[in-house]
């Protein structure tokens, strides 16, 4: 099995000014997956319209996932797959919060000021034994608390995934850097059932950085692919460039590929 992952931090359609506006974006976003092919996008920030217009523009993927307010209008964690090799057997959402099963749902002890959420998804793919289970979360942008629990809130829905029948990824913007508790928990190696290891873990820091705000010159390392460590990860890259003259977002997006030998 050969399986390409992305995951993009596309951006809420704001709008934003000249060449960051969506309308303008959003076709330089269809090129780069294009580009790519990949087997599975992680998407975080798009709201409905913006899913939409991705959709028209790539006919060959589907999208699950509803939105962090339950209400349809809110910001979604969409997890996009190639409809050419994958088939989606299930799928839901849950919420970073004590209530995870109520949408929308936000715990005022935890401190983060809107709800956050996260979208999985179940895949079989062709003449493979295994499923794919994938995971695509955006943890809390405010609170240290709020990026702690909903990563250990993350963690243990993981576990419980019966790992022996698939295979794990986690992609996502974490909004917290490599070391951090967050990303610590995600990687606890502690749990013989799940272990998952960073894609960009053995990239020099510097090469990591992904979030930049249009400028191209990255300062923080907040997204990555979290893969099932069963499965060799046979490349990683934090695509740098601009598509069609522009950025297509905010971050740079993160493109792995994995291999089970």
């Amino acid at each position: 099995m050969n399986i390409r992952i992305i995951t993009f931090n596309i951006r809420y359609d704001k709008p934003d000014p000249d060449n960051q506006d969506w309308r303008i974006r959003r076709d330089a976003i269809a090129a780069l997956i294009q580009e790519y092919h990949p087997d599975i996008i992680g998407t975080q920030e798009g709201k409905a319209h913006q899913l939409l217009d991705l959709h028209r523009r790539l006919p060959n993927y589907q999208s699950i996932g509803g939105d962090r307010t339950g209400t349809g209008t809110g910001e979604h964690c969409a997890i996009f797959y190639n409809q050419d090799r994958l088939k989606c057997l299930d799928n839901g959402d849950f919420y970073l919060s004590d209530t995870p099963d109520i949408a929308g749902s936000i715990s005022p002890e935890w401190g983060n000021p809107a709800p956050r959420m996260a979208t999985w998804a179940v895949f079989s793919v062709a003449q493979v034994s295994k499923t794919i289970t994938c995971f695509n979360t955006h943890l809390d942008y405010t609170s240290a608390k709020a990026r702690e629990l909903g990563a250990r809130l993350i963690r243990d829905r993981m576990i419980h995934c019966h790992p022996d029948n698939t295979y794990l990824f986690l992609t996502g913007d974490f909004n917290a850097e490599p070391g951090s508790l967050p990303r610590e928990i995600l990687s606890d190696s502690s749990t013989n059932s799940m272990i998952l290891h960073d894609a960009l873990a053995g990239v020099e820091l510097e090469k990591q950085q992904s979030i930049h705000g249009f400028t191209g010159e990255a300062f923080a390392a907040v997204d990555t692919i979290y893969y099932d460590s069963r499965l060799r990860q046979e490349t990683v890259t934090v695509d740098n460039r601009k598509w069609q003259g522009i950025f297509p977002s905010d971050h740079f997006p993160v493109i792995a590929n994995f291999v089970n030998d």
